[in-house]
């Protein structure tokens, strides 16, 4: 079965539920029977007291017991379900909780907490909806900490804060490894509207199965929603239907990973989630300013479609754009970052007064005092026959778990030579014996990472193509061939493809700022100094701060920012720069 836990418009039409979430935690779907998933007392058997499921000592029980209040469970009592709002931590001082997943046709035991454990998602942090269910397994007695002190509480106690940040990166390891089902996506593998819904789910890290509606082995599969028709894609939990092929901004409603943009006057709101947005929302939030962070997808950015960054300092064995994304993430939330995707911004508006006010495509619009612009780049579309007739059918801008799984046995094309396409191409490799990666030059090791370049020529799986070109794609409804020539030969060849994988130039995400802000002959943002010596800033009673932008208390980090160096770590060093940059504007620096 093509299915993944991983990680549109038109509109939205839902099913029985009426739409919403927390419909899910209708009593009278649940199963009568459950099915142990090797549960033992705090974790999975064989992880006890791993960062996963931590023991709590009793100087950290000590301080959580000032952050709520104790109470007393009766045995079989549900604490809350799928589709509810989480509003609390539980921490156990005697007894046991067990944590039930209920996407599947039978319920399954994920883990069963006991004395000094606790159980609380990341979704106390985003303000999600729960994704399982958690009831009391044997009389227990618990400590009660709301969302509120529980921020509190992170922030006074170090060693708290740490076993539960990490416990949430593990238990979301351990969810995935151990196949919990989450949503049901039904789709064609062809279908764009399909792929944005995956995508977007596996940006927000929100557990889904994908089945793919195209392959007769999944008949029966689809024989379980009932009558049809269906208008695809059609979300369900298990058997049953949520919603049907609902635009990107309704499902982030439904998922609850959109939020309503509050009408506080903000310190900085950050536009783009990536390396550099995230950078800037961890230093902000930690350093006290009230921050939001919109985004057009989610947390990661362009990074976040690295399968895998290997010369990040820190991590000597390597990280994923997504992992990467996550920590940096749950690192802002703690601190009390606010975030919201998917966000297109129409406009940015000064006020005499100085105060900026961002302006959304839904009609929303945040208040702030100053803005952070970290958009950062998308790859550049090549000028190729077919392409974008193609784009999400076989043509794609990032090579993740979503996209590889829609790859057949066929060949496949990776389009690039830097970091970006090395890594891709290493990666895609592990589910394609025939990856072809197209290099136009003459040496790979000219754009990229001499390592990487060492590591793809040595992998028995990759094709390197030197002096090609893609120059035609073609298919109906799906990518089926590629024209490839050798620009040193003039020899065209139409070759077989299941998808073609492109990482070429980067194009900053700034259109939406219009003329009114000061762009380099490319579109990137100009900063600082250099804003002085083209005579485009625009306040004659200071000079600029080092990233601010020629609209005062507009700034700009990473990528979309004029002479930055395209790395993931000088983005994120962009992001701490701009909040300097900020605190200094306001005064806010003691």
């Amino acid at each position: 079965m093509n299915a993944s836990n991983c990680s549109s418009e038109g509109g939205a039409r839902v099913g029985s539920t009426s739409g919403k979430l927390a419909a899910l935690s209708t009593r009278n779907d649940l199963k009568g029977h459950v099915t142990k998933m090797n549960a033992s007392n705090c974790s999975f058997e064989g992880m006890a007291h791993d960062e996963a499921f931590p023991v709590l000592n009793a100087a950290e029980i000590h301080v959580a017991e000032k952050f709520g209040r104790r109470e007393r469970l009766e045995a079989g009592r549900v604490l809350f379900e799928p589709g509810q709002q989480l509003v609390e931590l539980l921490v156990i001082l005697d007894g046991s909780l067990e944590v039930i997943d209920t996407s599947g046709d039978q319920e399954r035991i994920l883990a069963v907490h006991g004395t000094r454990g606790f159980v609380g998602e990341i979704s106390l942090l985003t303000g999600r909806r729960a994704t399982s269910l958690c009831r009391v397994k044997s009389a227990a007695e618990v400590i009660r900490i709301p969302v509120d002190a529980l921020r509190r509480l992170l922030i006074s106690s170090a060693s708290f804060a740490e076993k539960w940040m990490m416990s949430l990166l593990r238990r979301r390891e351990v969810i995935l490894a151990r196949g919990v089902e989450g949503l049901h996506v039904f789709g064609d593998r062809a279908d764009p509207a399909t792929l944005r819904l995956r995508e977007f789910m596996h940006r927000n890290g929100v557990p889904h199965r994908w089945i793919d509606t195209d392959d007769q082995n999944n008949v029966p599969v689809l024989a379980t929603l009932g009558e049809g028709p269906f208008e695809f894609p059609v979300i369900a939990w298990s058997r049953k239907v949520l919603m049907q092929n609902p635009s990107l901004p309704v499902f982030a409603d439904f998922l609850g990973v959109r939020r309503s943009i509050p009408k506080d006057m903000f310190d900085t709101v950050i536009i783009g989630g990536g390396p550099a947005g995230l950078g800037a929302a961890v230093y902000a939030a930690s350093e006290g300013l009230h921050t939001l962070v919109l985004d057009q997808l989610g947390p990661g950015g362009q990074a976040g479609s690295s399968s895998r960054i290997e010369n990040y300092a820190g991590f000597p064995a390597g990280v994923s754009g997504t992992e990467l994304a996550v920590r940096s993430y749950l690192q802002a939330l703690k601190f009390g970052a606010l975030f919201s995707a998917p966000c297109d911004v129409a406009e940015i508006r000064r006020a005499e007064d100085g105060l900026h006010s961002v302006h959304l495509q839904d009609g929303s619009v945040a208040n702030t005092k100053t803005v952070i612009v970290a958009t950062g780049v998308r790859y550049r579309s090549l000028g190729v026959e077919g392409l974008s007739k193609l784009s999400g059918t076989g043509v794609y801008y990032s090579a993740t778990h979503v996209e590889a799984l829609l790859c057949d046995e066929r060949p496949l094309h990776v389009i690039g030579a830097g970091n970006s396409a090395g890594q891709a191409a290493m990666f895609l490799s592990r589910f394609n014996a025939k990856v072809n990666l197209i290099v136009r030059g003459s040496d790979l090791r000219k754009s990229m990472s001499s390592y990487l370049a060492e590591r793809v020529q040595a992998n028995s799986r990759i094709h390197v193509r030197l002096h090609s070109e893609l120059r035609a794609v073609t298919g109906a409804d799906s990518l089926k061939q590629v024209s490839i020539e050798n620009v040193a030969t003039s020899k065209t060849t139409v070759e077989d493809s299941c998808a073609v994988f492109i990482f070429i130039g980067a194009t900053p995400c700034t259109d939406f700022l219009g003329d009114r802000i000061s762009k380099d002959e490319k579109g990137f943002l100009i900063t600082g100094a250099e804003l002085i010596a083209k005579g485009t800033w625009s306040d004659p009673n200071r000079l600029p701060h080092a990233l601010e932008t020629s609209c005062p208390g507009i700034f700009a980090a990473g990528d979309c920012r004029s002479g930055t160096t395209k790395r993931v770590a000088s983005a994120v060093g962009d992001g701490a720069l701009a909040i300097t940059c900020v605190h200094d504007l306001l005064g806010t620096y003691a």
